[in-house]
């Protein structure tokens, strides 16, 4: 080997992470580009199988990087004792002692709240697994958000084979909400998905949810019920290009951009208000993609009423469908209004007592036990403030198809 070859003064730049604390298995296992700024990568981090790129890439003190394999990171965000198996993490957050292990791939608009954990080859985007959720293998979950339970030994699960279909056969992609923003209180029953189950967005699942493994869910399903799934369905004739019904699938979108509204702002109002240097950091990179999320849901409907012209131009084959048509003209006419109301990111301030109590408890507490210690008084008007705020889209939205 020749010693003097540098890999584009990649041993150089190793060297300096070296001196300052951070523990490399070596030049011939870790490669970090010459963009990655070095005082990012905080002393006690461990870089074992990694290439590393992008500007905005932060990796925090205890991080385990590339523990079953290569992992790839760019312009990610990596709290404290995060541990990364083999896989590509890019433009995504995740917030302290998070653990994913081999063959994942997690894309642009993922957060994974403190201690989420997925197992073995599990792909993520656009997708929100709020704190402790665990999440088996062999899963594709893009175009959700996840929250429900009070702690990591209390949490929401994903059964392994889990599938959320975001796609329809007519290329429009849906997103799902499992619980709601009010999850980050910590207070809520948890949700459970067995394992090889299908899921049809848009769908909302209300905390309490259990769906049986092996089911296909393509309806809502309300608070503490079993589902099984739907009964099969005869065969039916079918034009991709006619559309019937839409309130369910505009009003869960509409749901789901409200909550992550509210979720952003929990973060930018408490977390982001009461945390240290490097925590700061990291939530403003979560809000960021709750943000990158929920615009993609927005563009997602715009491309539906874009197709509503053509679907007009059919003769309707039953005169029973012809109800829909005064639906899809009212949506039509109102597609810069649908857009304005789903982008407004305007609330009403947290509540006083919420913000006081949570940066006293945050002096001397973590997050998980600062939010624990709050008060009834508190918890209570924190509830209202984030239901008020993700509430907000879905009843405009819903008062389009009255």
């Amino acid at each position: 080997m020749h010693l003097a070859y540098d890999d584009h003064g990649n041993r150089s730049r190793l060297s300096l992470l070296a001196r300052h604390g951070v523990k490399v298995w070596g030049p011939e296992r870790v490669y970090v580009s010459e963009d990655v700024r070095l005082d990012r990568i905080s002393a006690g981090a461990v870089l074992i199988n990694a290439t590393i790129t992008g500007a905005a890439t932060f990796i925090g003190a205890g991080a385990q990087i590339g523990v079953s394999g290569l992992a790839r990171v760019h312009d990610a965000q990596i709290g404290h004792s995060v541990v990364l198996g083999a896989g590509s993490y890019e433009n995504c957050v995740l917030l302290h002692g998070c653990k994913a292990r081999g063959f994942a791939e997690f894309r642009q608009g993922t957060v994974l709240e403190e201690e989420a954990e997925t197992g073995h080859n599990v792909g993520l985007k656009n997708t929100v697994l709020m704190l402790g959720v665990v999440a088996g293998s062999s899963i594709n979950f893009c175009d959700v958000l996840l929250s429900g339970g009070s702690s990591r030994s209390d949490h929401s699960e994903i059964g392994s084979g889990v599938v959320h279909f975001n796609f329809d056969p007519r290329g429009d992609k849906f997103g799902s909400l499992m619980g709601d923003a009010t999850g980050c209180l910590l207070q809520s029953r948890r949700i459970f998905l067995g394992g090889n189950s299908g899921i049809v967005a848009p769908v909302h699942l209300e905390f309490g949810t259990v769906l049986a493994a092996g089911s296909t869910l393509r309806h809502d399903v309300s608070e503490n019920q079993l589902s099984r799934g739907d009964p099969a369905r005869s065969n039916c004739e079918y034009d991709v290009e006619r559309y019937f019904d839409l309130r369910r699938k505009f009003c869960n979108t509409a749901k789901l951009v409200g909550n992550l509204h509210a979720l952003g702002a929990w973060y930018r109002n408490i977390r982001q208000a009461c945390a240290e240097s490097d925590n700061r950091l990291l939530y403003a990179a979560a809000v960021q993609e709750f943000d990158r999320h929920l615009k993609r849901r927005v563009q997602e409907l715009a491309k539906v009423v874009g197709k509503l012209d053509r679907s007009l131009s059919k003769p309707y084959k039953r005169e029973q469908d012809r109800v829909f048509e005064k639906q899809h003209r009212k949506l039509i006419a109102n597609r810069e209004h649908i857009d304005s109301f789903l982008l407004d990111g305007s609330y009403a301030d947290a509540p006083a007592i919420l913000l006081s109590e949570y940066a006293d408890n945050r002096r001397t507490r973590q997050h998980m036990q600062s939010v624990h210690d709050l008060s009834e008084e508190a918890l209570g008007r924190a509830s209202r403030w984030i239901q008020e705020i993700a509430s907000r889209p879905y009843l405009r939205m819903c008062s389009l198809f009255n």
